[in-house]
């Protein structure tokens, strides 16, 4: 396989596990709305665990992109360098509330009745999280 395809190969891999991080956040804060009440914990704890692998497809990948790219990257005191530095920080921000949020639902799903309000909050904020990612890494790609 060339460095090209290889490359692209990465791109592809990192921007399908985001739209699955994303997505799925975005699909559990909805069902915690509107969803059936009775399944929401499950579905939580399944997102939990695809988004914990997705994070690690996207810290390899984005790891790989760097490496394919990195010479070529501009400075970080240019608009593209401070764009990329924010999402490395949104990223930390991330990961940071991920743990602590993989661990509430763990414990909202072991109640006879998981607390949905405390669901919505938590997607909520994640999906503002990865919102806020995706718009930054739209920008670098386009700036």
């Amino acid at each position: 396989m060339d460095h090209q395809t290889l490359a692209l190969a990465i791109r592809w891999l990192h921007v399908a596990a985001m739209a699955m991080a994303f997505g799925g956040a975005f699909l559990v804060t909805w069902l915690a709305w509107r969803g059936p009440a009775d399944r929401i914990a499950d579905i939580a704890i399944r997102y939990e665990q695809l988004f914990w692998g997705a994070a690690g497809v996207l810290v390899m990948t984005g790891v790989g992109n760097l490496g394919a790219l990195g010479p070529a990257l501009p400075a970080p005191g240019t608009d593209w360098g401070r764009t990329f530095i924010t999402k490395l920080l949104v990223v930390a921000i991330l990961v940071a509330i991920s743990l602590p949020r993989s661990l509430a639902v763990i414990v909202l799903a072991s109640r006879a009745e998981p607390a949905r309000a405390g669901l919505r909050a938590i997607y909520g904020v994640t999906t503002g999280t990865l919102a806020v990612t995706v718009g930054l890494a739209v920008t670098l790609a386009h700036g």
